[in-house]
This record gives C-alpha cells, sequence and structure tokens, in this order.
C-alpha cells in the first residue's frame, strides 16, 4: 500500500483498537479486526460471530470472497453494514498501521531483544521507571510479529516513555520489527542456542538479533558479551556496557555504583544488572535504584493455581493489571477451569488500560462487560476507582473483602484473583486458598508449552503427550489442558481410570489407554477411550464393543505388544474382518533411544517395526498412522518421526540431554525451613544416631520427607539442597515427614527460608542420582499432600 493510503487509514483507525482475537473484544464499535490465517485457527472463521457482537470493520484476505461457507452465516443486508478491506497479507496493514502510529511520537522508545530474558527485564524496568514516567510497555510477552504491533499500538500521548521487547526465529522478521519500534536506545540480554534452526548459522542470528538497533543511540550490554560490544561497534551504535560484582555493584560504562541486589539464582540476577543499568542510564537516580532494586522478584504472582479451600480451583495473578493482562488470565482461567462456574476477583486496573482517556465509572465498567462477557459469571471488584458503579459485588479496600470473605459462597468454582502487585491481592488469594503444606511442587505451564513447541517444530508429525502416571506426578489435568491448547493431537494414558479423570475434566482429545484389559472395554467405551491391543482375541472384543484400538508391536522392549510369532494370527484376524476405522495407530516402544551405544538396537527395532507394519496395512482398506519415537527418539531419529510422535519427559525440560539447551526446566520442588538449632561436636541427629556431628553445627529441619517424595537414600550428606544462601548436605536420616540440612557453613540461612530440592538452578538429576535412580521415579514419587502449584507467564 502507498504512504498516502496508509496515512488515510490511520486517520480513520488511529482511535480504534486492533484486534486479531475474537476473545480480546472490548469496544465492538471500535474494533477493526484482522482476520490472519494461521496453522490451526482462521481469523476468518470468526467474522459472523464477531459482526453478531457489534464488529462491524473488518481486514480481509483477497480471496474472502471465496469463502462461502462462512458469509453465508450472515445475510446480504448484515453483510452490506461491514466494512471489508481486502488486502495480500493483513498482517502486512497490521504492521504497516502500528509503524505509521510509532512516527507521531517523540519520545525515548526502548527495544529489548535476545534469547532470553526479554519479558522479565521488559517488567522489571516498567516496574521501576514508572517511579518517574508514565510508561508504555508490552504487555506479557508481546515480541512477535504479531505481538510487537499490538504493543506499538498502545502508545497514547500522555506516555513519557516507552519499553517493548522483540523476539525473532528466523532470518528476515528483525526488519519488519525495527521499522515499527523504531527504537532510540536498547537492551541486548544474551545470545543463546533457542530458534538456531531457523538461520543459517549463530553469527548470522546475532547480527539479525542486533539489527533491531539501527539507529540507536546507545544499547546496552553486558561487558562480558564482547562479540555483541564488537558488532555494535561496527553498526557504528554505543554499546553501554554493565556489570555486576557479586550482587552488590553495578558498573555502568565503568562508573561503579552500589546496590544491594536480591539474592536471586545466576540467571535472575544477570537480569536484574542489566534492568539497574538501562534505568539508570535512562534518568533513574541511584537512591531510586537502591531502593527499588532489591524488592525485585522473578514474576511472582503470575497466573499461579492452588487448590481453594471449599474444594475450587484458586488462580492468584496480583502481578500486573492492565486489559490485556486480564484478557490473558481469564483466557488461562477458562481453559483450566474444571467447574461451570467463574468468578473475577478484580482489584484497580493500571491507568492508560482503557481505550478511552480518563474512562471511568459506567464507561469503565462497560469496556468490562464486554470483555467478561459470556466467560466470568460473578465479578467482585476492589479498589475505589469502581465506587461509582453498581451490578456486581463491591469492596473498597482489600482489607474489606479479606474480613467479609467467609460470607461469601465461594464452592465449587473457579476463583480468579487479579490486582497489581501494589494493591497485595495475593492476600486474598491465599485466605481463599487450602491450607498448604509447606513443601510444593511448582510446574510452570509456560515452560512446558515453551517445550511442546520446541518437539513441535522439530518433526513434521502429530504430538501424542504422555500424561500417565498424573503426567509423570506434575498432576495431568492441568497439564492436560495446557498442551491441549498448545496443540497436542492426544492424549496417552496408563490406565482406564486415567482416562476417566481426563473426560470428567472436559478434555476432548483421543486418549490412549496403554494397559487397558479386556474386561475394561466396556468402560473404554463409555469413556470414548482407545485402548492398546496385543492379542487378536482382544481385537475381538474391542470391535465388539465399538471401540477404536491402538496396535503394540514388540520389537525388542520385551513388554507387551504382538510378537512376531504372533503377526499371522493378527493378519488372519484383521483380514476376515472390517478393521479400517476402528485401527487408530500402530506403533511400538524404543528400549534405548536415548543411549548411542545402542543405536545399533535401535534401527534394528525400527527396521522390524516397518517391516510389520507393511503386513499389516497391506491388509487394511486405507494404512493406518504410526509411531515409534519417544522424547529422546524425537531428538535423535527424527527422520522416523511418521504420523505421530509420542512426547513425554520432555516436556520438563529433562531427560534429553540431545535438546538440554534448547528446553526450560519446568518443575520445582520447594520447601521451607521450619526450624534452626544449634547442636554440640560429638552428637547425633536422627534415627539410628546416623547422622554423626564431627563439629559444633548449625542444624535446620525442613518438613519434606519420604512420604512427600524425597528418597532415603538422598539422607547421611548424599545429596545436597540449594537454600538462599548455597548449597547444605542432609545430615541423618531422611524421615517419613521430616528432613534435616547442616547449615553451618551458610551463617545468613534464616528459618522461614526457602529450599530447593530440585530446580532450573539445582537440577533433578543431583537428586536422583543421590538416590541411585533416575528422574522419572523421582517425580512420580512425589506424593500427594505436596501441593501442585501451577503458574503461567
Amino acid at each position: 500500500m502507498t504512504e498516502y493510503t496508509i496515512s488515510a487509514l490511520y486517520t480513520k483507525y488511529k482511535d480504534f483498537d486492533l484486534v486479531v482475537d475474537s476473545r480480546r473484544l472490548t469496544r465492538p464499535e471500535r474494533t477493526l479486526f484482522f482476520a490472519l490465517p494461521g496453522e490451526r485457527t482462521d481469523g476468518h472463521d470468526f467474522i459472523p460471530e464477531l459482526f453478531r457482537s457489534g464488529v462491524r470493520h473488518f481486514v480481509v484476505m483477497e480471496n474472502f470472497g471465496a469463502r462461502p461457507q462462512v458469509q453465508g452465516e450472515l445475510s446480504e443486508e448484515q453483510w452490506a453494514q461491514a466494512s471489508l478491506l481486502r488486502v495480500e497479507r493483513p498482517l502486512a496493514l497490521l504492521q504497516a498501521l502500528a509503524a505509521h502510529h510509532r512516527q507521531q511520537f517523540d519520545i525515548p522508545v526502548l527495544a529489548i531483544t535476545g534469547s532470553n530474558g526479554k519479558t522479565i527485564v521488559k517488567d522489571w524496568l516498567a516496574q521501576i521507571l514508572s517511579r518517574r514516567f508514565n510508561v508504555c510497555a508490552s504487555p506479557r510477552s508481546f515480541n512477535s510479529q504479531i505481538g510487537v504491533p499490538l504493543s506499538v499500538w498502545r502508545l497514547r500521548r500522555e506516555h513519557q516513555l516507552a519499553v517493548f521487547e522483540a523476539g525473532v526465529s528466523e532470518s528476515g522478521e528483525m526488519a519488519r520489527l525495527e521499522a515499527i519500534i523504531k527504537p532510540t536506545c536498547g537492551l541486548f540480554t544474551m545470545l543463546g542456542s533457542a530458534h538456531d534452526a531457523g538461520f543459517p548459522d549463530r553469527e548470522t542470528k546475532h547480527r539479525e538479533k542486533l539489527s533491531l538497533f539501527k539507529g540507536a543511540e546507545w544499547v546496552a550490554v553486558s561487558a562480558d558479551d564482547t562479540d555483541s560490544v564488537r558488532l555494535l561497534r561496527m553498526a557504528d551504535i554505543h554499546p553501554l556496557t554493565y556489570l555486576g560484582v557479586e550482587g552488590r555493584f553495578l558498573e555502568v560504562d565503568e562508573e561503579a555504583i552500589r546496590i544491594d541486589f536480591p539474592d536471586l539464582p545466576r540467571i535472575y540476577l544477570e537480569n536484574a544488572y542489566a534492568t539497574a543499568a538501562v534505568a539508570y542510564e535512562s534518568g533513574i537516580d541511584k537512591s531510586t535504584l537502591r531502593s527499588e532494586i532489591p524488592k525485585l522478584r522473578p514474576l511472582s504472582n503470575r497466573l499461579e493455581q492452588r487448590e481453594g479451600r471449599r474444594g475450587g480451583v484458586v488462580i492468584n495473578d496480583s502481578y500486573s493489571n492492565d486489559l490485556s493482562a486480564l484478557a490473558a488470565a481469564i483466557d488461562f482461567a477458562v481453559t483450566q477451569n474444571p467447574f461451570e462456574h467463574l468468578t473475577l476477583i478484580l482489584g484497580t486496573l493500571q491507568p492508560g488500560s482503557f481505550n478511552q482517556p480518563g474512562t471511568r465509572g459506567r464507561a469503565q465498567m462497560t469496556e468490562l462487560e464486554q470483555l467478561l462477557a459470556g466467560r466470568v459469571d460473578r465479578l467482585i471488584t476492589v479498589g475505589e476507582s469502581y465506587a461509582a458503579t453498581d451490578g456486581h459485588l463491591h469492596y473498597p479496600t482489600p482489607e474489606a473483602l479479606l474480613a467479609a470473605l467467609d460470607e461469601l459462597d465461594t464452592s465449587p468454582e473457579t476463583i480468579l484473583v487479579k490486582g497489581a502487585s501494589y494493591e497485595r491481592l495475593d492476600r486474598i488469594a491465599d485466605a481463599l486458598s487450602r491450607k498448604q503444606h509447606q513443601t510444593l511442587l511448582r510446574l510452570d505451564l509456560t515452560a512446558l508449552r515453551h517445550n511442546f513447541q520446541v518437539y513441535q517444530r522439530s518433526v513434521d508429525a502429530g504430538m501424542i503427550v504422555m500424561v500417565k502416571a498424573s503426567a509423570y506426578g506434575g498432576g495431568s489435568l492441568p497439564v492436560a489442558r495446557a498442551l491441549a491448547a498448545a496443540g497436542a493431537e492426544r492424549l496417552a494414558v496408563a490406565y482406564p481410570d486415567e482416562g476417566r479423570t481426563l473426560r470428567e475434566g472436559g478434555l476432548l482429545l483421543p486418549i490412549m489407554v496403554l494397559n487397558a484389559e479386556a474386561a475394561t472395554f466396556g468402560r473404554c467405551a463409555t469413556d470414548k477411550l482407545e485402548p492398546v491391543v496385543h492379542q487378536a482375541r482382544d481385537l475381538r472384543r474391542a470391535r465388539a464393543a465399538g471401540l477404536s484400538v491402538h496396535l503394540e508391536i514388540d520389537t525388542g522392549m520385551a513388554r507387551l505388544g504382538f510378537q512376531a510369532d504372533d503377526l499371522d494370527a493378527l493378519i488372519n484376524e484383521l483380514q476376515n474382518e472390517d478393521y479400517g476405522p476402528t485401527i487408530a495407530s500402530v506403533f511400538t516402544h524404543l528400549a534405548a533411544a536415548e543411549d548411542q551405544a545402542h543405536d545399533g538396537f535401535t534401527r534394528g527395532q525400527i527396521e522390524t517395526f516397518d517391516a510389520a507394519y507393511a503386513r499389516i496395512a497391506a491388509v487394511l482398506p486405507a494404512p493406518p498412522p504410526r509411531h515409534v519415537l519417544n522424547t529422546n527418539g524425537i531428538s535423535r531419529f527424527p527422520d522416523f518421526a511418521y504420523e505421530f510422535v509420542r512426547l513425554g519427559i520432555g516436556l520438563y525440560g529433562i531427560g534429553d540431554a540431545s535438546k538440554a539447551d534448547e528446553l526450560r526446566p519446568a518443575l520445582r520442588l520447594v520447601t521451607h525451613i521450619t526450624r534452626i538449632y544449634d547442636r554440640p561436636s560429638g552428637s547425633s541427629v536422627g534415627y539410628g544416631r546416623r547422622g554423626k556431628l564431627s563439629r559444633q553445627s548449625r542444624i535446620a529441619v525442613l518438613p519434606v520427607g519420604y512420604a512427600d517424595g524425597l528418597p532415603r537414600l538422598a539422607g547421611e550428606g548424599r545429596f545436597r539442597v540449594k537454600t538462599v544462601s548455597g548449597t547444605a548436605p542432609t545430615v541423618g536420616s531422611i524421615c517419613m515427614d521430616m528432613t534435616t540440612i547442616d547449615v553451618t557453613d551458610l551463617p545468613a540461612v534464616r528459618a522461614g527460608d526457602e529450599v530447593t530440592l530440585f530446580g532450573p538452578n539445582h537440577p533433578i538429576e543431583i537428586l536422583a542420582a543421590a538416590a541411585q535412580t533416575i528422574p522419572y521415579e523421582i517425580l512420580t514419587g512425589i506424593g500427594p499432600r505436596v501441593h501442585r502449584v501451577y503458574s503461567e507467564e
């Protein structure tokens, strides 16, 4: 389109909301909807629904007129009321409008890119810079070809500074983002291995990322990142180098600043150094830095799901609160909600959240009601900004709501608590939650989906997700819901009861049952489950029950499956009856896909399977889907992905050395110190006096034991937990409910401190090695009284 056309369109639509997701509708009459085609959904399919909601302005593809199945849902008279802007690429127009919008502002615009840390640094910077400036910041992780223009469109005349993040996955993308953001300064976090496959080599990817900063005055970069410093200087951009020193000092362009940084894991500490350096260069004074930097916390209170005290679900998202963050939180709550009822407890929305500047009272509620319509059943507001409205429960302060909680009917339902961090609405979420054991298994659903996408991108095959054994201890329902939303095509469980749990939780995907005896086939039919069969007589029984089944071929695992001697009977059975639509797949299990020493055996398994599959497919009306690869098989034998692959332990960012640099650990098992006391040299600790002390010692007690899944073999100093100050060895035996650790060498440790048993900075493999086992056994052994807490960015 010409500049004149963009200018004309901008004049017409500059006060409109640009929307690409029909669930983000707040002002239908002032919405321009971009119908973007995608891999799983097509925005054009939602146009009739949006029209009925009041939207009249649409950007569609040129061939939209050839879609009678969509247009047929509206009458000719209705279509006559719609404004359809036909373009070759709706996304290109979205980007062009955002770029034109950016040109209307002459304010500092900071761009952030890098392989990791973009979102947390952006959020921390917005938090600190807001102490002095009215800041416009990207919502959540809006850093893509779609997210960036939507972020930039949020710029308003009252903003004094903007912070946008940008990410790319393949060559050629960054130029489009640079044209939209036009940064005046920037931050490069780091160069990692993520998205290597989208670039010819690492150097090309590095240059592409740094091209975001074309024309910037300065770009903050770690002084240790000499390659980035060199490339920025070659581009005639000033590299603002920073370096943190032991969490106590920050050097910015060789100027030393004393700051007491919070005690964070190393990667978060590096993010804090970057945040402080950019904030200082952007005009935040040293005294403000010294007061604000110690408050930085790693994305706490962000979409954290817990058990409710009255049998429901409580979702705490009291980190930030604008309309975009609210819409994302509602999406999460709707996806995870196992009940019919959803209550929203809503704190004060941040200034600038609403599309109309200065919106308050009834007008504010109208925008909210449009966003919540059909999704939230009950609204409870907290804060003075809602005082003039009616039609819902309202409390002037969080304290007033806390005092009234016992009077609310809150069972059984899902409750979403949404507010900004300064309001401390997490107190309300805590009060509504079941009293928790101090030992928690935290599951990061954002990391889980990231890992799913890493594997999904690596093969051209459908994804079968293993959620047996309560999703390896993580909790089958929340994990299955998250992965179904991410694009999983099938689920797999071990037993029919596990499949029933998923069906009762609302999962509709096909569910494969690995261990289903013929006696359970009636239950499988009731719950629409697909059993695995490995005997001809079971195949007949399954067919009689009307079941779709999966045929397992034993190629060397030597557990279940049709063996070579069984194939003739299987082929005869398949020839005698019409099994075409009832064979859902044919598969085998690889015994040692992770071990290079057994690659010859693995390839032999695949050859044996291929031969057996050829015989089976030859007698069926159509070849059924195949799958042989597990997590490590996907990484090491991608040429044999076939129609499906089965993804398991790799979802949690563990167990796959081949992809260790790309995956994110998704699980953290944490507890808290209950008590600390001193014991004299020569005394003992615990059962059997197995903890002999050779010095005056300081002992800490942890409320976790072998009943919670901490193996007894981890006791007696064979395992070290991670505290806020360093690692500490176990001392004495692991008890059923408690464990003792030696913190003599860690004087800063205090009662109440969090202790990590395993997590991103303390790998589960350390615990597994101490217990002489594998991570699978550790995960599936975590007891039911350990609360599972689910979080999402």
